[in-house]
């Protein structure tokens, strides 16, 4: 796979060409940002399954990439577009999959040890806890989550758009976020702020954001590895 380096500028570039993809079938990306919503509050809501929102979140994004790509092709997507780009590449997916999960096990039971061993060292009991382990679970909880987090952004995109192996995929995605640190950061924090936007909205404009972000992740993935995804313009 062929990568470029991008400059700070483009990380405000992806969030405008993927409200350009949005812009052209606006209702059915709300639909799928819907069943997105849906999918993960139950997933949240049922005991012991909110370990499984990560591997439904890279699933998902894959079928939504999927999507992205037949509405930038062919000017139009259908919901059944991201169920069958999930089923076309479902073994890869699932790798990417169990990465997910074994990071969000990991997380789990790091932040459970850093919350028990604080209130070790709040209750002062005696011998219950070392005061450096949880600011070792701390880092161990950080390594995991950002980790996973560089990793994975990208890693379904490049196995819909590239067809790249789970392996490739995930080094390519922290490969991405190294050598355009600038442009990554300018996302996030417009991600971030149009998270704190949408919740004003008491939730509302989540219906737009999620979407949104996976459309923006289609767009920077072709801008970084493929064909700039040129909105608008012949693909």
């Amino acid at each position: 796979m062929l990568m470029r380096t991008v400059s700070a500028d483009h990380g405000s570039k992806w969030i405008i060409d993927g409200w350009a993809l949005f812009r052209m079938r606006p209702a059915v990306w709300v639909a799928l940002g819907a069943i997105d919503l849906a999918v993960t509050l139950a997933l949240g809501a049922i005991p012991f399954a909110s370990d499984l929102t990560p591997v439904f979140t890279v699933l998902w994004a894959a079928g939504m990439i999927a999507a992205a790509q037949s509405c930038q092709a062919l000017g139009t997507v259908r919901i059944r577009d991201a169920f069958d780009g999930i089923r076309r590449h479902i073994r890869p997916l699932l790798v990417l999959s169990l990465v997910a999960l074994l990071a969000a096990l990991v997380c789990d039971f790091a932040g459970s040890r850093m919350s028990a061993a604080f209130n070790a060292l709040v209750s002062a009991a005696p011998g219950a806890a070392s005061p450096s382990t949880p600011w070792l679970a701390a880092l161990v909880y950080a390594i995991a989550a950002i980790g996973a987090a560089m990793a994975l952004w990208l890693a379904p995109a490049l196995v819909v758009l590239e067809g790249a192996t789970p392996v490739d995929a995930l080094k390519a995605s922290l490969d991405a976020i190294w050598r355009s640190p600038w442009a990554a950061l300018v996302y996030g924090l417009f991600v971030a702020g149009l998270a704190g936007a949408a919740l004003l909205t008491l939730g509302v404009g989540l219906l737009v954001l999620v979407p949104l972000v996976y459309l923006s992740t289609y767009t920077a993935c072709r801008d970084m590895f493929g064909q700039p995804a040129n909105v608008g313009e012949d693909s």
